[in-house]
């Protein structure tokens, strides 16, 4: 469907849902399954809607006001995020062109850790969203992190082979526990191990200084100013060196 027969569908929605003065249509619901029932259908027009923020979704989800004893309350609710997501479309963030890509399976190496994978699955749609909406610093930083989270989980992998590489960092010649390594120690241990690539490691650290800027006196002082070519090399970099990283399994 077309962007704006989404807007439809939830502009149709709210008239149902909300009287000509504002007021929620409480009379029009006879209890609150029917009005659980119209919240489902809008969660549905949501996960079908192109470039819909999964934020917005998940806060549905956390919302103590859709558990609240009252039509009334719930409707009010469901209306604010029907009438959030109506401008979020009107704002032109999102066109029809504009495609979100799903996040690879890196199951192989999220296995590591419960809940890694759909952190990852999470922060590879969000870095896109930030993008697209002209986010440019928040989807660097988002990409760095996705970079990191699998380059640890990698090395945790394959403890003895990390701690025993020429890069692993020391103290009392002993190495250092693996989740105290910074990133650049992660990229320079998995070039040295062939996790991946050579000049992809080389990318790697371009996009470590590049989300460095996480610390605000790290803006200033590096006078960052990313932009949409910053982030579209950032991303080709992240694929690629995830790519390597899963085959490295």
């Amino acid at each position: 469907m077309e962007n704006n027969q989404y807007i439809s569908m939830l502009q149709k929605i709210l008239l149902e849902i909300r009287l000509p003065d504002g007021s929620a249509a409480v009379d029009r619901f006879i209890g609150l399954r029917d009005v659980d029932a119209k919240v489902r259908e809008v969660r549905a027009v949501f996960k079908g809607m192109p470039g819909f923020p999964p934020s917005i979704l998940e806060d549905m989800g956390k919302d103590v006001d859709f558990t609240a004893n009252s039509r009334r309350v719930r409707l009010e609710a469901l209306a604010h995020y029907c009438e959030s997501a109506i401008r979020f479309y009107n704002s032109g963030l999102v066109t029809q062109k504009q495609r979100i890509e799903g996040a690879p399976d890196v199951s192989r190496l999220t296995s590591v850790m419960p809940n890694l994978e759909e952190v990852i699955k999470k922060r590879w749609i969000e870095a896109q969203l930030c993008q697209q909406a002209g986010c440019y610093l928040s989807a660097v930083i988002l990409m760095g992190s996705i970079l990191e989270a699998l380059l640890l989980a990698r090395a945790s992998m394959s403890l003895s082979e990390a701690y025993t590489a020429k890069a692993t960092p020391k103290k009392d010649d002993k190495p250092k526990p693996i989740h105290d390594w910074t990133l650049s120690t992660l990229i320079d241990v998995a070039v040295e191990l062939q996790w991946i690539k050579t000049d992809r490691g080389k990318f790697s650290h371009a996009l470590r200084e590049s989300r460095n800027v996480v610390h605000p006196y790290v803006e200033v002082s590096s006078k960052a100013n990313f932009d949409e070519a910053t982030c579209k090399t950032s991303w080709e970099v992240l694929k690629a060196s995830v790519s390597d990283l899963v085959h490295s399994m």
